[in-house]
């Protein structure tokens, strides 16, 4: 039988809410098979949702600064604005008309791996936001397709708010940082530890004694691995 391996994620190279983010779905889809578990993944997880509530509490001294309540009215109007093109290309998907059906399901199917992306953490968002406007820019039939379905203006806007929310969102972060020190980030390497040890002690049990609860549990992180894979790295020095 075939040995089971993770997707390759490089999670030391995600900002720190993605990996936070990561982490704390993780545990989250974990604690329902918590009964199909070895004393080796328990330990292994205890410590990952140990190390995870201490890097939420440091991020949260972020929900202090005075560029927050900005930083979520923007939040909001980026989702709004991706969730009126899912409106439009949807419509079309549906149309009675053949050019209109062609291309919105062409886009439909573009769109398909980040449909749910405003549900993600914020710094997430941005940067699947980021994937999204990179592959189309880079498609020519998506282009085309944009300026067909009506959507190229919203497009254009949510790129812009985007670029926007990311500048302030980094801006925020160095607030806090001068203020505080970057606390978060301290403990950085030790939640990325915590997750990769739990991750090799689900692959070990999966391959060497496994059952159906923990079988499932590996697919459903594999499949959040692949989520996070398309985000694009951050640059080696910057954490934040």
């Amino acid at each position: 039988m075939e040995n089971k391996s993770f997707l390759p994620l490089y999670v030391i190279r995600l900002s720190i809410d993605n990996v936070y983010g990561l982490i704390k779905t993780t545990v989250e889809i974990s604690e329902p098979v918590k009964d199909a578990m070895g004393d080796l993944v328990m330990a292994s997880l205890a410590k990952l949702e140990a190390v995870n509530t201490e890097l939420e509490k440091r991020m949260k001294k972020t929900l202090g600064s005075t560029l927050t309540p900005e930083l979520n009215t923007m939040n909001s109007t980026r989702n709004k604005l991706f969730a009126e093109i899912k409106r439009f290309v949807s419509a079309a998907e549906k149309s009675s008309i053949t050019e209109l059906k062609k291309e919105g399901s062409a886009f439909k199917i573009f769109l398909e791996p980040y449909w749910h992306t405003e549900t993600e953490s914020l710094n997430t968002i941005t940067s699947i936001y980021e994937e999204i406007l990179d592959r189309f820019h880079a498609s020519e039939a998506l282009k085309k397709a944009a300026e067909i379905l009506g959507i190229a203006a919203l497009i254009t806007e949510l790129e812009k708010i985007n670029i926007a929310y990311d500048k302030l969102y980094k801006q925020r972060n160095t607030e806090i940082s001068s203020k505080t020190g970057n606390s978060a980030s301290e403990i950085k390497d030790d939640a990325v530890q915590a997750y990769e040890q739990y991750c090799l002690a689900i692959e070990q049990t999966v391959n060497f004694i496994p059952n159906k609860k923990l079988e499932q549990l590996f697919t459903d992180m594999d499949g959040l691995r692949r989520k996070y894979a398309v985000i694009k790295p951050k640059p080696r020095n910057e954490n934040k």
